[in-house]
C-alpha cells in the first residue's frame, strides 16, 4: 500500500514539488506559532504557588504636616508606632484571617528592591528581590513551604533567619552554596530558616528569586517614612461579601491614629489588573497572540484550499478507479492516505529546520525552558494540525466524487 502511494506521489512529482515547498514553509511557520502559544499558555495557566483570592490591601493615608515643624519624637510616634497600632487593631476585625505587613515589599504595587547575594567570595547570585515582611505576610498570600520544611512561618522568619524562594535556593545550591552555612548579602551573613515551595512572581514569569527578610515590630515602630510600610489582609471566604464596605464601617474610627487614617480597601485582583496594564506585558502578549491566531486562520484556509483544489483536479483519476471497481470507502481512504504520506515525507526537512531554531533559542525561552520534550510536543502537535487540515481538504471533494455512479465518474476521464 505504502509503495503504491509513493509511486503515485513520484509520478506526480512536478505538481507535488510546488505543494512540497508550500507545506515546508507553512510547517515551519505553524511550528513557531504553536511553540510560542504553547510556551505562553503553559506559564500563564501554571499554578502561581501563592494566591490573592480574598486578599485586600489596606491603604492608609497620612495627614500632611510640615515636617520641619515636627520634632523627632512626634514623627516617631505618628509614622511608626501608629502603623504598628493599626496592624494590631486590624487583627481584631471580624472575618480577617491573617494580617501581614511589608516594607516596600507588597506584590503588584511596583515596589521592587533588588540585590546581590553572595554564595562565597567569588560567586554570587544577582537580581534577587528582597522582601522585608512579617511572618503574617506569608500567611496572607498563602505561600507554601517546600516539602519537608517546618510549616510555621513565624519560626522560619525569626531573628536573623531568612526564607528563600525555591528558585533562589536551587540557584544557590547549583553555585555551590550550602544551607547550613547560611547566605550573605550587604556584607552580612544570615542563616536560612526555610524555603518556600515553587512559585512565580506573576502570571507571565516561570520562576523567581525572592528572599524574605523578617520585618520586626521594632523596625515598623522606628520607621518614620510615610507610606513605606503597607498592610494586606486575608479574609475568610464566608466573610468576603462587600468586605471593603464592612471594613470601612467597622474600622474607620479605630484606624484614625494620630496623623494616620484609613484611606481605602482595595482587592488585590484590582491591583494585579492595574499592574499588568501599567507594565504592558499582558497587552503585548494579547497583540502577539492575535497576530498568531490570524496567521493560523490563514494557514488553515490555505492548506485546506490547496488540497481541495488538488483533489478536484484529479476527478478523472478517481472516476477511473470507481469504474475499475474501487469502493467509495477505499477511494476516500487512498486519497487521504496519499495526502498524509506526502506530509510525512515532506516533514523531514522542517524537522531539521525547527530543531535548529529550537537549539538556537530563537523562540520564547523566557516563558518556558528549552527542552527536548517541549520541541517534541510542539512538532507533534504541528504535524497533527497539518494532517487534520489536509484530511479536511481532501475528504469533502473525494466524498462527493465517490457518490457518483461509475458511468458518470468516467466522464471526467
Amino acid at each position: 500500500m505504502i509503495k503504491h502511494l509513493v509511486k503515485i506521489i513520484w509520478n506526480q512529482r512536478r505538481r507535488n514539488g510546488w505543494m512540497a515547498a508550500e507545506i515546508l514553509l507553512v510547517f515551519v511557520v505553524l511550528w513557531y506559532i504553536i511553540d510560542s502559544l504553547m510556551a505562553v499558555g503553559k506559564v500563564f495557566f501554571a499554578p502561581m504557588g501563592w494566591d490573592i483570592d480574598h486578599v485586600y490591601w489596606i491603604s492608609m493615608g497620612v495627614e500632611e504636616v510640615d515636617r520641619n515643624e515636627m520634632d523627632s519624637t512626634y514623627r516617631y510616634v505618628t509614622s511608626g508606632r501608629s502603623m504598628l497600632t493599626a496592624i494590631d487593631r486590624i487583627k481584631t476585625c471580624p472575618g480577617v484571617e491573617a494580617v501581614g505587613a511589608g516594607l516596600m515589599s507588597m506584590p503588584h504595587t511596583g515596589e521592587n528592591r533588588y540585590m546581590q547575594v553572595d554564595v562565597n567570595d567569588s560567586i554570587n547570585v544577582e537580581y534577587v528581590k528582597l522582601l522585608e515582611v512579617t511572618s503574617g505576610f506569608l500567611e496572607v498570600f498563602n505561600f507554601r513551604p517546600m516539602e519537608g520544611e517546618k510549616k510555621d512561618w513565624e519560626e522560619m522568619l525569626n531573628g536573623r533567619q531568612v526564607v528563600l524562594s525555591a528558585g533562589l535556593f536551587r540557584e544557590f545550591q547549583e553555585k555551590g552554596g550550602k544551607r547550613d552555612e547560611g547566605i550573605s548579602f550587604w556584607g552580612d551573613r544570615r542563616s536560612i530558616g526555610g524555603v518556600t515551595a515553587d512559585f512565580r512572581a506573576d502570571r507571565f514569569t516561570k520562576s523567581c528569586s525572592w528572599l524574605f527578610m523578617p520585618l520586626t515590630d521594632e523596625e515598623i515602630a522606628e520607621d518614620d517614612t510615610d507610606f513605606h510600610v503597607k498592610i494586606a489582609v486575608r479574609v475568610n471566604p464566608s466573610a468576603d461579601h462587600d468586605f471593603p464596605e464592612f471594613f470601612v464601617k467597622q474600622m474607620e474610627k479605630q484606624l484614625s491614629i494620630d496623623r494616620l487614617y484609613l484611606l481605602d480597601v482595595i482587592p488585590y485582583s484590582d491591583l494585579r489588573y492595574s499592574m499588568e496594564l501599567r507594565n504592558g506585558v499582558k497587552s503585548e502578549l494579547q497583540n502577539q497572540i492575535a497576530v498568531m491566531e490570524f496567521l493560523l486562520f490563514n494557514i488553515f484556509l490555505g492548506i485546506i484550499g490547496t488540497f481541495w483544489f488538488r483533489t478536484e483536479q484529479r476527478k478523472g483519476e478517481m472516476g477511473l478507479r470507481i469504474a475499475l471497481g474501487s469502493t467509495r470507502f477505499s477511494l476516500k481512504g487512498i486519497m487521504i492516505a496519499e495526502g498524509v504520506l506526502l506530509l510525512t515525507l515532506i516533514a523531514v526537512p522542517p524537522l531539521l529546520i525547527c530543531f535548529n531554531l529550537h537549539v538556537s533559542e530563537l523562540t520564547k525561552g523566557f516563558y518556558m525552558d528549552y527542552t527536548i520534550a517541549r520541541f517534541a510536543a510542539g512538532f507533534l502537535i504541528t504535524y497533527l494540525v497539518m494532517a487534520v487540515m489536509i484530511i479536511l481538504g481532501i475528504w469533502y471533494p473525494a466524498h462527493q466524487m465517490a457518490r457518483l455512479e461509475p458511468a458518470d465518474a468516467l466522464r471526467y476521464e
